[in-house]
């Protein structure tokens, strides 16, 4: 089957970086990125480090309720695009499962690599343990043990990867440029009234705190928080919240706005019950020098450590928290702390690319 060119991906490739020759240049595998959401911020960074091709693709996106019919649609849907295409080498994103799934049979069939990128490993990120929970661990360790490759965002969930099975895996940390944009005052004289502004990020998942967030900071005085995430998971939830008068949802923001906002933020807030969650917000927020408050999660300590400020899922704590903000000295130490902690992020990534590249790299 004839290969289609993607010169935009290829001209990503971290090998033609380096400075290549153009034969090698010729023996570069094509590869595909795919995942089941109809955006994907940790997705469509790897498939710029590596060179992929994007494919973000979803049917009846939301509602539980249509998941089996999306399923069953977005997985004939995979296969027809994989097979379009004839990429030598697949990264999957999990979850959900039923995505690298698909993808292995493609893998099996054409004598691709799979690499299965687990964003989270959606057993432990499920609620309960019923049958449906074991039917989906059972698929996971299935994919996990047949992948080429297995990568994940932190080290809790690569061990336990490695404790499933799995083959190869390598942790691949969230990374996000340093943010370019300057302070806008325009914008924020049009976001807010108040002259401390705090922002939080949100993706819909139930155990986000936003109740919690919006609650904190609608104690002071002084400071607003503008929350911004997709209107498809998040416009329902704030119209059922009484937001204080200092708390405002933006919706899902264009990316320049979006940028201009965080550089233009005093501070950030992320409070989430998610389990073994290090939420992308969080490199966002490094990369425009915010100083953050977040939960108290052990894998966010293990790459932020002391560079953010803790605190529990409680409106009082988080209140309290954010009041130390609004004076000058903690913030600016905070802003100081988490700057250093972007240019530890900028030297792991670099390793990490180097793993990217031996991962999806001719062989």
């Amino acid at each position: 089957m004839p290969r289609r060119k993607n010169r935009a991906s290829r001209a990503a490739h971290p090998l033609i970086r380096t400075g290549c020759s153009r034969s090698s240049l010729r023996n570069l595998p094509r590869i595909v990125m795919m995942l089941w959401a109809p955006f994907g911020d940790r997705a469509r960074e790897l498939a710029g480090a590596v060179g992929a091709e994007q494919l973000s693709i979803t049917f009846l996106y939301g509602p539980r309720y249509f998941a089996p019919v999306r399923y069953v649609v977005l997985s004939l849907r995979t296969l027809l695009m994989l097979l379009r295409r004839g990429p030598e080498v697949v990264i999957a994103q999990n979850p959900p499962i039923f995505c690298p799934l698909v993808c292995l049979l493609y893998c099996r069939v054409s004598g691709a690599r799979l690499i299965v990128d687990h964003h989270a490993i959606w057993k432990v990120k499920t609620l309960g343990r019923g049958p449906l929970s074991r039917a989906i661990e059972f698929l996971e360790v299935v994919v996990a043990r047949a992948a080429y490759a297995n990568t994940a965002p932190h080290g809790m969930w690569a061990e336990m990867l490695v404790r499933m099975g799995a083959r190869r895996v390598e942790t691949v940390h969230d990374f996000v440029p340093s943010n370019p944009n300057g302070r806008s005052e325009a914008l924020r004289r049009r976001l807010s009234d108040e002259p401390v502004i705090s922002v939080a990020s949100h993706g819909g998942h139930p155990l986000e705190r936003l109740e919690v967030e919006a609650e904190a900071v609608g104690r002071l005085r002084g400071v607003s928080l503008l929350v911004s995430g997709p209107t498809e998971k998040l416009a329902r939830r704030f119209a059922g919240m009484r937001l204080p008068p200092n708390v405002r949802y933006l919706g899902f923001l264009d990316k320049g706005t979006y940028e201009s906002l965080k550089a233009s933020a005093d501070f950030a807030i992320n409070i989430t019950d998610e389990p073994y969650t290090l939420s992308h917000v969080i490199f966002e927020f490094a990369a425009s020098g915010l100083p953050v408050i977040s939960s108290k999660e052990a894998v966010v300590e293990e790459v932020f450590g002391d560079s953010v400020l803790y605190a529990d899922s409680d409106a009082a704590d988080v209140s309290e928290k954010a009041r130390s903000f609004v004076s000058g000295p903690l913030r600016k130490e905070y802003r100081e702390r988490i700057a250093r902690k972007q240019l530890e992020l900028a030297r792991l990534h670099e390793a990490e690319l180097e793993v990217l590249d031996g991962l999806v790299g001719p062989g």
